[in-house]
């Protein structure tokens, strides 16, 4: 027969700093992921892909891939 666990007290600073550090971590793993997305579109531009060819691939509109491009052409 198992045993319910037991409860832990209620700690609203626990559980605001859980909720802060969940909320970084998903904050972390998007900025990799669209940094990742940013150089997969730089390099198919690179590539000789067409904004529109790029945009219907990504589901982007081609405006926004167009800055993405004219972005790194301007830091890099």
């Amino acid at each position: 027969m198992s045993h319910p666990a037991p409860q832990r007290p209620h700690d609203p600073e626990g559980d605001k700093r859980r909720a802060l550090m969940l909320a970084r971590r998903a904050a972390e793993r998007s900025d990799t992921a669209e940094e990742s997305r940013n150089n997969a579109i730089r390099f198919a531009s690179r590539e000789g892909a067409s904004l529109r060819e790029i945009a219907d691939a990504t589901g982007l509109g081609h405006m926004t891939v167009k800055r993405i491009i004219d972005r790194q052409a301007v830091s890099g």
